[in-house]
């Protein structure tokens, strides 16, 4: 039988369990929701980024021809603004792996910190 002061014990840990798995889920929710919000709006740039270019008028500059001439059609803003929602897109999904590995490796320390407090 146990003593109560091994049963709060372990009431703690089960609570602190529960409420660091409610903390994980609520986190992957989190990035998950975050991730897919990225993806659709970049596909929404993408589709919708033929139709905004082709509404831009290019101004009629005299003497600028060879400045930027890759950047002279409409067409080419389409393809600068989507490489650049990729590389966002890129930037976040980095950060969120990033917090996820950081997470996991929290959670691998709060296991084994248990484990030590465990053993006494």
């Amino acid at each position: 039988m146990r003593s109560h002061e091994e049963r709060v014990t372990e009431t703690k840990r089960r609570i602190a369990k529960i409420e660091q798995e409610k903390r994980l889920r609520r986190n992957t929710i989190t990035m998950v929701s975050a991730v897919a919000a990225c993806l659709v709006l970049l596909i929404g740039a993408s589709l919708a980024m033929p139709g905004i270019a082709a509404s831009i008028q290019t101004g009629d500059y005299c003497g600028f021809e060879t400045a930027a001439s890759i950047f002279h059609s409409g067409v080419a803003l389409g393809y600068i603004v989507i490489g650049l929602l990729a590389f966002l897109l890129g930037v976040c999904v980095t950060v969120l792996c990033f917090r996820l590995r950081q997470m996991n490796r929290e959670d691998g320390q709060d296991k084994e910190s248990e484990g030590i407090h465990g053993a006494d």
